[in-house]
C-alpha cells in the first residue's frame, strides 16, 4: 500500500517560506492530518495561510526597521547633492589627472565609501536609539549589517542607474528633472528623480536591518489586575475613597482643562504691561506678584463654577475635596501670567514656561489623585519556579506614550524654529504632562487629607518662586521692547523725506512684526553727498523715435518690507534711511517677509518706445538660496492703475554654482524685455519684487538696486 504524499511544491513552500523554529512541528502536523484523508486543496490552503501569517508576523516585528529605513532614505537627495559637489570640485579633476590609471580603482573605492557612509551613520543612529530603549542590536548583527550595506548599495545603485538611463525619456518626470536647490526642498521632493536617488539607499538599508531583528514569540501575554489591598490596614482602607467611575475621572480632567482656560483668559485680559515707560524693579515685583495671584485665582474661580454646577458628578460626593484640588492645580496655574506675557512678545520662552507649568501640574495631580486613577499592576506570570528561561519569553506591554513624547518634542523643536510659539507650547505641554504622569510614583500609604493638603501647599510655594521671577523677566522684556517700538521714527514727507529720527547703527537688525517689532519697514536710500540730481525733465526727446541713447535712472526710491496680506506699508510703519545691503531685516514671527523696491518717475514713459530695461544690482548676501527679481510697470495716472508684468529673472550670483561668501559686494545686471504689443500704453512707476527661495522666507536678502537703464526701441 502506497502512502499519500502532499504536493512537492507546497511542501517546499512550507519548509522555506515559514520561520525555521516552526517548520518541523507544523510540517509534521499538516502531513499527519493530510494522510488521514484531506485533499490537496486543503493542504495548499493550510500552507498558504501559514506563509501569510508567517510573513505578516515578520513584517510586524520589522515594522520599526522599515519605517526607519524609509525616513532615513528621505534624506538621501541631500547627501547625493553634496557628493556631486565633491565630484565636480577642481581638486578631484586635478587628482584624476595626476594619478592617471591608478585613479579609477581609487575613485571607485572612494565613491563606495562616501555613499556607504550615509548608511553607516544610519546604522549607528539605529543602534543608539535601540540602546536608549534598552533593546540594543547584537554586535554580530550590527557588524554584519555594515558589510551588507557596503556590498548591497553598489549593486542596487548600479541596477537603478541602468534602469534610469534606459527609461530616461519614457518615464514621466525624469527627463530634464533637477533636484531642488535647498536642503529642505530636496528632502521633501517627491519627484521621479528624487525617488530614483532614494531607492538604492532604502533597499540597502532595509536589507541590512532585516537581519538585526529577531521575531519574538507572542504566546505569553502579561495579565493585569488591580493591586490587592493589605488586610492589616482595614481601618485606613475603609476611610480611603475607592476608585471612581470613568465619568468622575473624565470630569476631573475636564475641571483641570477648564481651570487652565479660565486662568489664561483672565491673564490675557488683566495682565498687561505697566503704562509707565520707566519702571523700578520693586514695582515690577509688585506687578508680577499681582499677576501670579490673578492667574491662580482665575483658575480657581473658573473650576469652582463647574464644580458646583448641577451637571457635575462631584457636587454631591467627590473623591477629592475642592480645596485640595484647587491647591494642587494652583502649582500649574501660577505659570500662566508669565506664559501670556512672553506670548505677547512672540518669544520662544512661551513654550518652555508652558512645559514647566504643565510638569508641575501633572506631578501634583498624580500625587493627589492617585486613588481616582488607579494604575494596573502586572500579575505574576504563569511559570513555575523550576521553569528555566521562562522569564525570557515575557513580552513587555507596548507603551505608546513614549513615542508620543518623542514626536511632541521633535515637533515642538520644529515649531520653535519656525516661530510658531503657541504650537510649540501645546506640544511641549503634552510631552511634559505625559512624562510627569507616567514617571511620578504615587504614594502607597492610605489617603489622609491633612497630609495631602500640606504637600500641595509645599508644591505651590516651590512653584510660585520661579513663576514670580519669570513673570518679572517677562515684564522687563515687554517694557524694553515696547519702549524701543515707541521711539519716534522717520516720517517721509513727499520728495523731501525729512527725517526726525535715524537708527544709531545702520547695521542694527529691524524686526518686522509682533510686539517689539514693526508692522512694516520702509528704507529710503542715502542721497549722495555734494551731488545735485535733477528730476526727469518733461522733454519730448526722451525715448522719442530715432533716439538711440538709453535713459539711465539712478534708483532713489524706497524699499518696502511687508508681511501678507498687507499690500503697502501701514500708518505705523517704521521709516528709516539705509539700503538692504547693510541693514538686516527679518521677521519676528512665523509670517513670511515680502521685499519690494519702488521707483517713481516724474513723467510717464511710453511703453511702445521702451525695448528693454536693465537693472544694475549690488549683492552682499551671504546666505545660500536662489533669489529672483520680478519687474512690474505701473501707470499710476490711469483710473484703474493698470500694470504690466515683465516676468522674473534669476540673480546669477545667488545660484548654487556661482554662490560664494562675499567679502566684497558682487555687481551684476539683469535684463527684462518689454513686449512690443503690450496693453499698457505708458508707465510712471517701476516696481522690483525680490522673489527668494525658502532660505530667505523670514530674512530679507541683502541685495540693493543701483540704477535702471531703459533702452529705446
Amino acid at each position: 500500500m502506497r502512502r499519500r504524499e502532499p504536493p512537492p511544491l507546497a511542501m517546499w513552500m512550507l519548509r522555506h517560506l515559514t520561520p525555521g523554529d516552526r517548520d518541523e512541528a507544523l510540517d509534521g502536523d499538516l502531513l499527519e492530518v493530510f494522510r488521514l484523508g484531506r485533499s490537496n486543496t486543503w493542504y495548499w490552503r493550510q500552507v498558504t495561510s501559514a506563509c501569510v501569517v508567517s510573513w505578516s508576523s515578520n513584517l510586524y516585528a520589522r515594522g520599526p526597521a522599515l519605517v526607519f529605513a524609509l525616513l532615513w532614505s528621505m534624506l538621501s537627495p541631500v547627501w547625493y547633492a553634496a557628493i556631486e559637489e565633491i565630484e565636480d570640485s577642481p581638486t578631484i579633476d586635478k587628482a584624476s589627472q595626476l594619478l592617471g590609471p591608478i585613479w579609477l580603482p581609487l575613485a571607485l573605492i572612494g565613491w563606495i565609501a562616501l555613499h556607504a557612509a550615509f548608511l553607516w551613520a544610519a546604522l549607528l543612529i539605529y543602534q543608539l536609539v535601540h540602546s536608549l530603549l534598552r533593546k540594543p542590536v547584537q554586535q554580530k548583527d550590527l557588524r554584519r549589517a555594515f558589510w551588507i550595506v557596503s556590498v548591497t548599495l553598489p549593486l542596487v545603485y548600479g541596477a537603478t542607474f541602468l534602469v534610469a538611463n534606459l527609461y530616461w525619456y519614457s518615464l514621466p518626470g525624469l527627463a530634464n528633472a533637477k533636484l531642488a536647490t535647498s536642503s529642505w526642498g530636496q528632502i521633501f521632493d517627491l519627484g521621479t528623480l528624487a525617488n530614483f536617488i532614494r531607492f538604492p539607499y532604502f533597499v540597502a538599508l532595509l536589507v541590512a536591518l532585516w537581519g538585526t531583528v529577531h521575531r519574538i514569540g507572542r504566546d505569553v501575554d502579561p495579565l493585569f489586575v488591580i493591586p490587592e489591598l493589605n488586610p492589616s490596614k482595614s481601618d485606613e482602607i475603609a476611610a480611603a475613597p475607592l476608585p471612581q467611575s470613568t465619568a468622575v475621572q473624565r470630569f476631573l480632567a475636564f475641571m483641570v482643562s477648564a481651570g487652565l482656560v479660565n486662568s489664561m483668559i483672565v491673564a490675557m485680559l488683566l495682565c498687561r504691561l505697566p503704562d509707565s515707560h520707566s519702571v523700578s524693579i520693586a514695582s515690577l515685583f509688585v506687578n508680577a506678584l499681582i499677576f501670579v495671584a490673578i492667574g491662580a485665582l482665575g483658575g480657581i474661580a473658573g473650576s469652582w463654577l463647574y464644580w458646583i454646577s448641577p451637571s457635575s458628578p462631584l457636587r454631591e460626593r467627590s473623591p477629592v475635596p475642592f480645596s485640595l484640588f484647587a491647591l494642587t492645580c494652583t502649582a500649574g496655574w501660577v505659570w500662566v501670567p508669565a506664559m501670556m506675557l512672553f506670548a505677547e512678545q512672540i518669544s520662544g520662552m512661551t513654550a518652555f514656561v508652558a512645559m514647566f507649568g504643565t510638569f508641575m501640574l501633572a506631578t501634583g495631580l498624580r500625587t493627589a489623585t492617585y486613588f481616582v486613577f488607579v494604575p494596573s499592576q502586572p500579575k505574576a506570570l504563569p511559570w513555575e519556579e523550576g521553569d528555566l528561561f521562562a522569564e525570557s519569553l515575557y513580552r513587555a506591554p507596548l507603551e505608546l506614550h513614549g513615542y508620543l513624547i518623542a514626536l511632541s518634542l521633535f515637533a515642538a523643536g520644529a515649531a520653535i524654529a519656525s516661530r510658531s510659539n503657541y504650537t510649540a507650547a501645546s506640544l511641549l505641554a503634552i510631552s511634559a504632562f505625559l512624562f510627569a504622569w507616567k514617571k511620578t510614583i504615587p504614594p502607597r500609604e492610605a489617603f489622609e487629607r491633612d497630609v495631602q493638603m500640606r504637600r500641595a501647599a509645599i508644591r505651590v510655594a516651590i512653584a510660585a518662586v520661579p513663576a514670580l521671577l519669570l513673570t518679572v523677566w517677562a515684564l522687563l522684556d515687554g517694557v524694553a521692547h515696547r519702549n524701543q517700538a515707541a521711539m519716534p521714527s522717520v516720517v517721509a514727507n513727499g520728495e523731501a523725506r525729512a527725517a526726525r529720527h535715524l537708527p544709531a547703527d545702520p547695521r542694527a537688525p529691524l524686526s518686522t512684526s509682533g510686539a517689539g517689532g514693526y508692522e512694516s519697514v520702509v528704507l529710503w536710500p542715502y542721497p549722495k553727498k555734494k551731488e545735485f540730481v535733477p528730476p526727469l525733465v518733461a522733454d519730448a526727446s526722451i525715448l522719442a523715435p530715432g533716439t538711440k541713447r538709453p535713459l539711465i535712472l539712478r534708483f532713489d526710491g524706497p524699499y518696502w518690507f511687508l508681511q501678507p496680506p498687507s499690500k503697502r506699508p501701514g500708518p505705523e510703519a517704521h521709516v528709516a534711511q539705509g539700503t538692504p545691503v547693510n541693514v538686516d531685516v527679518e521677521s519676528s514671527n512665523a509670517v513670511a517677509l515680502v521685499m519690494n523696491a519702488h521707483q517713481k518717475l516724474t513723467r510717464a514713459i511710453p511703453t511702445a518706445r521702451c525695448r528693454e530695461i536693465e537693472i544694475a544690482i549690488e549683492n552682499r548676501d551671504n546666505k545660500q538660496g536662489v533669489v529672483s527679481l520680478g519687474v512690474l510697470l505701473t501707470d499710476e495716472e490711469s483710473s484703474s492703475k493698470r500694470t504690466l508684468y515683465l516676468g522674473q529673472q534669476l540673480i546669477v550670483s545667488t545660484e548654487p554654482g556661482h554662490f560664494s561668501v562675499k567679502t566684497i559686494p558682487s555687481y551684476e545686471t539683469i535684463r527684462f524685455s518689454v513686449p512690443p504689443g503690450a496693453p499698457l500704453r505708458k508707465f510712471n512707476e517701476i516696481t522690483v519684487m525680490f522673489l527668494p527661495d525658502i532660505e530667505h522666507t523670514f530674512i530679507a536678502p541683502r541685495i540693493a538696486i543701483q540704477q535702471f537703464e531703459l533702452f529705446p526701441r
